[in-house]
């Protein structure tokens, strides 16, 4: 009777020092967000000190898993963070957004800073998804160097002279 009444206590009086159900907040559950914002700044731009900021900035991204609720990271030791499950991959769109400016940096005649970003996400693709974008920047890469490679002209009247 006793435990009776101490459960019927704590269920209708409540304990506020264990929540059962941790709500993640609302900046937890969509960090995605302000990174979708800064690819969409991205595609836009082409001012090539904001595009390298936001590159820089996706290279920084480390989306991490929601933390178990307090109640069960204080009972059981292991618990662990729940994997992020987003439907958008950040480091995809870091390297989409890298692409664009590279290119914007190309057409503003500044292949070194270009090359720069098409060889960063070369070197950054680590997975199959990230492929596409190793791809695409391989292929600029190489179009860039092809125009900027110096032409050498020689003249025929100077070598018939000699």
């Amino acid at each position: 009777m006793r435990w009776l009444v101490c459960l019927l206590t704590v269920l209708l009086c409540g304990c506020h020092e264990m929540a059962l159900f941790d709500r993640p907040m609302d900046s937890a559950l969509s960090p995605i967000v302000p990174l979708w914002n800064d690819y969409q700044r991205c595609l836009v731009s082409t001012d090539p000190v904001e595009l390298n900021r936001l590159v820089e900035r996706f290279e920084r991204v480390g989306l991490a898993g929601v933390p178990p609720p307090s109640w069960m990271a204080g009972w059981w030791p292991h618990a662990k963070s729940q994997p992020l499950r987003v439907s958008v991959d950040p480091h995809a769109l870091g390297a989409a957004c890298a692409i664009h400016a590279a290119t914007v940096m190309a057409e503003s005649h500044r292949p070194l800073d270009a090359q720069v970003l098409y060889e960063r996400v070369i070197t950054r693709s680590v997975s199959q998804e990230q492929d596409y974008f190793a791809a695409q920047a391989k292929i600029r890469l190489a179009d860039l160097l092809d125009a900027s490679a110096p032409l050498l002209a020689l003249r025929s009247d100077s070598i018939s002279s000699r």
